[in-house]
């Protein structure tokens, strides 16, 4: 140094390090592995202990002293350990901040879900969906970050004696749109737990219709009981904005269980003895049904006894009761029937005699094209399923002479139409109507 004499003390290697000053006249040297002093200095006072050892276990968690003692330089490391620490701390800090804002946000949107009540106020209403539309454009915004927490706070809501069911719907729903496969069970859980009759739930039943319409569509056989609970025995319409269209009373109900495929009419057929839901049942079955319902909608016909019973039993037999439908209305008594009902026989028996296949043919045309092969139609239809109904090439003649069995072709429309049930669109009713069209054609082929 520049100003002082140099002095120096020698060890006789380098092993272990060499030493520290421990103040102006203060060295520490580490020999205490056996090496021989060869030089020393008068002028240096040698300090025995290693100088910031007792600093450093005054630092560290006791668990780890050994560790730090076991190294003639542990003192240097445990500054090292500890402003390495430091500084992770400093630049996770911003994280840790961030993520108890996403969280306290979170709850916060979930406080205000549980203050929504039913109002009449058109001013409270708006407030309401204007707090819906932001808890979901938070939700949307972070939803990888946000999904976890509404998972668990879910999971919580479902435990409760009583559940906020503003709560279940709204968070239940999101998961199931936006959450992945393991949220399949939880979303259907909340959808179960919901009051149907609390007065919230009836002022956002569009939304319910949506959720149950998706839960549906997971063929959980649970939701049955539920959609004849909330949707069948109760009077719900629908407005779907996106595609200007009013869906009725039975048009919920056939979206519904429609979307859930194959088992629905087996239960909607239970359902037929129940009068108070009927002529409902009925109705949706002349969307949904085969010839396997025909005994069960006579039964319910004869029960009731009117013309509005009557009226869409016909509908029904016609429309899907195939040939078994049609052998059912011409044996019907005419003698049996109330004056409304004789009259209105009267008038469209002809039209049932006459009905057969080529008759039901000639709806859909007469310009014939090449036939496809059968490997071609199993792909037209897969294609057709994949794309939930929609198709621009096959003509329903394509179908109607395919060289395919019969009950083949009926068996994959039947799969077809359940997932044309999935878009929420008057398109869909529109390919609905014609798929049950060639539906019931093709049960007259042949006979």
């Amino acid at each position: 140094m520049q100003g002082a004499d140099a002095v120096s003390a020698a060890k006789g290697d380098c092993r272990h390090g060499g030493g520290l000053f421990a103040s102006s006249k203060g060295l520490w040297v580490n020999d205490g592995h056996g090496h021989e002093v060869l030089e020393d200095e008068a002028r240096i006072q040698r300090t025995a202990p290693y100088p910031w050892h007792d600093f450093a276990r005054t630092q560290v968690h006791e668990g780890r002293d050994n560790m730090f003692q076991t190294h003639s330089i542990g003192g240097g490391l445990g500054r090292l350990a500890r402003l390495a620490c430091l500084l992770f701390v400093a630049a996770a800090a911003p994280l840790l901040g961030i993520a108890a804002t996403l969280e306290q946000t979170t709850l916060k949107h979930l406080d205000n879900l549980r203050g929504i009540q039913a109002s009449t106020d058109s001013h409270a209403v708006a407030r309401y969906n204007q707090q819906m539309d932001d808890a979901w454009k938070f939700f949307l915004a972070n939803k990888g970050a946000v999904i976890p927490l509404l998972r668990e706070q879910l999971d919580i809501e479902v435990r409760k004696p009583q559940p906020n069911g503003l709560v279940l719907l709204d968070i239940g729903y999101f998961l199931m749109q936006q959450g992945g496969a393991i949220d399949r069970e939880r979303a259907t859980a909340a959808l179960l737990a919901i009051d149907t009759t609390s007065p919230v739930i009836r002022q956002n039943h569009k939304e319910l219709f949506e959720f149950t319409h998706g839960v549906a569509a997971l063929h959980d056989a649970r939701v049955l009981p539920f959609i004849d609970k909330a949707f069948l025995r109760d009077k719900v319409t629908v407005f779907i904005p996106q595609h200007a269209l009013r869906l009725d009373e039975t048009l919920v109900c056939v979206f519904l269980y429609g979307v859930y495929g194959d088992g629905a009419e087996q239960h909607l057929r239970a359902r037929l003895a129940d009068r108070a839901v009927a002529r409902k049942v009925i109705e949706i079955l002349a969307w949904l049904g085969s010839p396997v319902s025909v005994a069960d909608v006579q039964a319910a016909n004869a029960a009731a006894r009117d013309y509005e019973t009557f009226a869409r039993a016909t509908a029904f037999m016609m429309r899907a009761g195939g040939p078994q439908g049609r052998a059912a209305m011409l044996d019907v008594r005419e003698g049996e029937l109330d004056s409304r009902s004789r009259d209105h026989y009267a008038q469209i028996r002809p039209a049932i005699a006459s009905t057969s296949y080529a008759s039901l043919r000639k709806q859909f045309g007469s310009t014939a094209r090449a036939s496809l092969s059968d490997d071609q139609m199993r792909a037209r239809l897969a294609a057709m399923s994949e794309h939930y109904g929609k198709d621009d090439t096959t003509q329903p003649l394509d179908i109607l002479d395919a060289k395919l069995p019969a009950d083949e072709l009926v068996g994959e429309l039947v799969k077809i139409r359940a997932r044309t049930f999935s878009r929420l669109s008057d398109e869909a009713l529109s390919d609905v109507e014609m798929i049950n069209a060639l539906i019931n054609t093709l049960r007259y082929r042949g006979k």
